[in-house]
């Protein structure tokens, strides 16, 4: 049934329409993804039956990336382009225009079907939220789309690329009961996150959260003064014990909403990037496990420690 859907999402773009279906790779695929949080995901599907370039750089902002002459060249080179969809890239219109038709374009976190988040404030209110990988269940039905996708373009390798797509998939289920076990022990009175971009509703859903943010999109207008008064009112009626900043944002709004409020600040959450490879969230599971202890120790107003 996926590859029925995903069937229409290419011929509903005219630009990326391949007649026939994908076709095959007689070589290594030439494989690109749009942020280095795919990256990760395709990386761990793909091993080495794969050439993987990512766009985005670890640490650079995905919503409003701007495309460099080698992304140019990765992308008239690549046999398959792996991006998230739901509006998160608010570049792929440089994208389609490059690759036209010599490669299809797969919206991985729309072709996964996994239900979806209304964006909760901000310009884009309504709109679905892009950042469905912050639920660990959500990234396992992306694995599913990445490996059937890349079965598809590398027969030779289609077995392979599932059974690391469900080892991988094996992994992420203990993850999630590992950080839902880790996060257990704050009250439900403290159970509020407020970050600067509103990207945590799956997580919340997931591990029982309240969330907001000072906005909620990268992509719109950040910190305006109804903004910061809005998260002023809901820290009075809630007193939640920390606000928390993402690793692609700077601090000053939620630094400056403390300053007034007498909250602690927390971070860097990671969410829209992995960190550098010798850094605290250097693939998505670390970068998984580091927010949750970091959530949880702020949350406690407790110290940080290392996660073994």
């Amino acid at each position: 049934m996926r590859s029925t859907r995903r069937a229409r999402c290419w011929l509903a773009l005219p630009l990326v329409a391949m007649v026939g279906g994908i076709p095959a790779a007689s070589a290594t695929p030439k494989v690109v993804a749009t942020f280095s949080v795919l990256g990760d995901l395709v990386n761990q599907v793909g091993g080495s039956d794969i050439e993987l370039v990512v766009l985005t750089p670890a640490g650079a902002e995905v919503h409003e990336w701007e495309l460099t002459p080698n992304n140019f060249i990765a992308l008239e080179d690549a046999d398959l382009v792996f991006y998230s969809g739901y509006q998160l890239e608010q570049w792929m219109r440089q994208v389609h225009a490059t690759v036209g038709n010599r490669a299809p374009l797969v919206p991985v976190a729309e072709e996964s079907e996994y239900p979806t988040r209304p964006i909760i404030t901000g310009e884009y209110t309504g709109d679905p939220d892009p950042h469905l990988w912050m639920d660990p269940r959500a990234t396992a039905a992306f694995l599913e789309v990445i490996a059937d996708t890349l079965a598809e373009v590398h027969p030779d390798a289609a077995s392979d690329y599932r059974a690391r797509a469900e080892a991988a998939s094996e992994t992420l289920a203990s993850l999630h009961e590992e950080i839902g076990e880790l996060l257990s022990s704050i009250p439900d009175e403290q159970r509020l996150l407020i970050t600067t971009e509103a990207a945590f509703g799956y997580f919340a859903d997931a591990y029982d959260f309240r969330h907001d943010g000072v906005w909620g999109n990268n992509a719109e207008t950040e910190g305006s003064p109804q903004q910061i008064m809005r998260i002023v009112d809901l820290i009075e009626e809630h007193q939640p014990r920390a606000l928390f900043w993402e690793s692609t944002l700077t601090d000053r709004y939620v630094s400056s909403i403390a300053a007034d409020t007498g909250l602690a600040v927390a971070g860097p959450l990671y969410v829209d990037s992995l960190s550098e490879p010798d850094g605290d969230a250097s693939n998505y599971i670390a970068l998984m496990r580091h927010n949750a202890l970091l959530i949880r120790n702020a949350l406690l107003g407790e110290e940080a420690t290392q996660e073994e």
